[in-house]
């Protein structure tokens, strides 16, 4: 097998001279950077959308929306910060904290599915509220990523 060097050398002049087209990234205006951001958070892949990313945006918007309807489908529990059941050193229960940070990254499939009360009163006796929960929380965390990669578009630093 030849080496990268030996492959580069044989080249005919035609194809050794001719320079490589790179398209650099460039960023777009703070101000389009920002509601790409907010809108990515309220609708996943929404920022996406914004920056002209259409089928990325679409298969993130099926996908997200997809998992956090899934999950309230199969009797998933939304969380909401609450006090501790006993008295500790935190004035809030850290895991419902937590799960409720994991769902919020939803953006609006939170809002609108609390605000509806969908998913507010738990139903243990469901045999799938965890796989419920677990769709949820991924669903939320996921757009997270999704909305990092839109800044990262947004800023230049990829395609």
């Amino acid at each position: 097998m030849q080496s990268r060097d030996d492959l580069t050398d044989n080249l005919t002049p035609r194809y050794r001279d001719r320079p490589a087209i790179i398209d650099e990234p460039t960023p777009v205006p703070s101000s389009r950077r920002t509601a790409a951001l907010i809108a990515a958070w309220l609708v996943p892949g929404a920022g996406h959308l914004v920056l002209g990313r259409m089928g990325r945006g679409l298969l993130f918007l099926i996908t997200i929306a997809g998992a956090f309807i899934l999950g309230l489908v199969l009797q998933g529990r939304l969380y909401w910060p609450t006090a501790p059941d006993s008295p500790g050193f935190l004035p809030f229960d850290l895991i419902s904290m937590l799960w409720f940070f994991a769902q919020i990254g939803a953006g609006l499939c939170y809002i609108i599915a609390y605000a509806l009360g969908i998913g507010t009163h738990p139903n243990p006796s469901a045999g799938t509220f965890e796989y419920g929960n677990t769709f949820m929380f991924l669903a939320g965390l996921l757009n997270y990523l999704v909305i990092h990669d839109a800044y990262d578009i947004a800023a230049g630093r990829k395609r």
